[in-house]
């Protein structure tokens, strides 16, 4: 199982990239302007050789430097004491999230799809619309394009239009093995249509095309919504579960 979570999790990295990453004894530091605290938080890759109390004092000097909190994103890859050190460090328990996944398999077909609208990735028009629908500020934009910049794999950047604007968005990053659904967000006038999923199915559905066979998603825990929305979707199994420690 934790090769499995292993892959995910390098697939992740790479299918949302910080935009500076300092690899140290196996744990990788990611800093991004303070984008999302994922992409600025310190990530357990391997646990390495070096005593636990200096490589936290390590990370906390390096994110002191570029002026942003530290933040440890913990997952069953971590040493198992990391946890419990980082809390009588006074550091808070936040975001518990699970990553779901989902075998894709011959079941799996596109609905209705004749509105669904796949852009370039970096197209202007997209960008905006996910910046409108997310809640992007201009700063948050800029970090996004250029994260987007550094993504090596596959992108399906989808949409959906009614009128000139876009009212439904999602964004899939796939590897021959994985795909990885991101940026899902649907404008309030526009919920309970189905937007979201048909955007899903379909990106499901070309991953399949393409044969890739797994796909995975993070969703927060304590969003009921979200993960009745997902258990729709077909993504039943939770493999794991992460969380962060942040300074209070």
């Amino acid at each position: 199982m934790l090769h499995r979570i292993a892959e995910i999790e390098a697939h992740s990295l790479s299918a949302i990239p910080a935009l500076q990453t300092e690899i140290y004894d196996g744990w990788h530091l990611r800093f991004a302007r303070n984008h999302t605290r994922r992409a600025n938080s310190v990530n357990v890759v391997s646990r390495g050789e070096l005593p636990l109390a200096e490589k936290i004092e390590h990370c906390e000097a390096a994110y002191a430097q570029e002026g942003q909190p530290c933040h440890f994103r913990l997952t069953p890859l971590s040493d198992e004491k990391l946890d419990g050190m980082l809390a009588e460090r006074n550091y808070g328990f936040f975001g518990e999230t699970e990553v779901r996944v989902q075998t894709i398999d011959d079941a799996i077909t596109a609905d209705s799809d004749e509105d669904i609208i796949t852009y370039d990735a970096r197209s202007e028009f997209w960008l905006r619309g996910v910046a409108a629908l997310t809640g992007q500020d201009a700063a948050k934009q800029a970090v996004f394009r250029e994260m987007l910049s550094l993504i090596d794999l596959d992108i399906q950047a989808l949409a959906i239009l009614r009128g000139k604007e876009i009212v439904a968005c999602g964004m899939g990053v796939q590897s021959p093995d994985f795909l990885g659904l991101f940026e899902f967000a649907t404008h309030p006038d526009f919920r309970r249509r189905g937007f979201g999923a048909r955007i899903a199915w379909h990106m499901l559905h070309m991953a399949k095309k393409s044969g890739v066979r797994e796909a995975y998603l993070q969703v927060v825990t304590e969003n009921e919504t979200g993960r009745e929305f997902w258990n729709r979707i077909g993504f039943r199994e939770v493999l794991y579960q992460y969380h962060y420690r942040s300074k209070l």
